[in-house]
């Protein structure tokens, strides 16, 4: 089972920050899953939200900021870091889940990644399915997902698969709360991921209770407890 960061190390430091990511490589995960969105000026920073309210309390949304001013927040000592400052810390055999956030970031994201030859170690994944469409065919030779969360609750179940098999992405990103999701289908819903060679990634798990129903299903967590679900699979 391989166990993905979220956000790196998040549950012990502050999420999406140098020190999260470095700590994840330090305890032994298999790699890091990271959001990525652009400033005014066109910098690609690590950073979730569109706007900077729940994190610094600042009524401002990244785009409209310039980097040199989103330098200046701090959470914790610790400043938003750039793509380029992450892609640094990862180690030789360490993995890479790039959220694009933003549909005028994806291009130049795929381009980074690729400029520091981590493009084979890399999984690219979005709400936006049309996007990833767009990347698939674009950059056959990548590999991509298909990231289920809210905006997928209520989608037309036949369509989804439709759009998986017509597409064949690297893998497909489930939420936690995928059996309320898709309720009686999902289990059909893994097998029938599981039969196209399409990996199975939950996301955000976080304690072992939750994750029980889905044990034997998935191929990968991502999480902010680490080292909880390192301990689990190495035992």
């Amino acid at each position: 089972m391989k166990v993905y960061a979220h956000r790196g190390y998040s549950a012990r430091y502050p999420e999406n920050t140098l020190i999260a990511f470095e700590k994840a490589w330090e305890a032994g995960a298999y790699g890091i899953e990271l959001d990525v969105r652009a400033t005014k000026d066109g910098q690609l920073v690590i950073f979730h939200d569109d706007d900077l309210k729940r994190l610094f309390d600042v009524e401002k949304r990244v785009e409209e900021m310039e980097f040199c001013e989103l330098r200046e927040l701090e959470i914790e000592g610790h400043k938003i870091p750039t793509l380029d400052e992450v892609l640094k810390t990862v180690p030789e055999n360490g993995h890479l889940i790039v959220e694009i956030k933003d549909e005028k970031t994806a291009r130049d994201a795929v381009c980074r990644v690729i400029s520091r030859k981590l493009q084979d170690r890399t999984i690219f994944s979005s709400f936006n399915t049309n996007l990833i469409i767009e990347l698939i065919k674009e950059f056959p030779e990548l590999d991509f997902a298909f990231l289920l969360g809210e905006e997928h609750k209520d989608a037309d179940f036949q369509n989804l698969i439709e759009l998986i098999l017509l597409h064949k992405p690297h893998s497909v990103h489930v939420p936690k709360e995928a059996y309320d999701f898709f309720k009686e289908k999902a289990l059909e819903f893994f097998d029938f991921l599981r039969s196209n060679s399409i990996e199975i990634f939950l996301w955000n798990i976080n304690d072992l209770e939750s994750f029980r129903p889905f044990e034997g299903h998935v191929d990968a967590v991502i999480t902010d407890e680490v080292e909880l679900f390192l301990k689990k699979f190495k035992d």
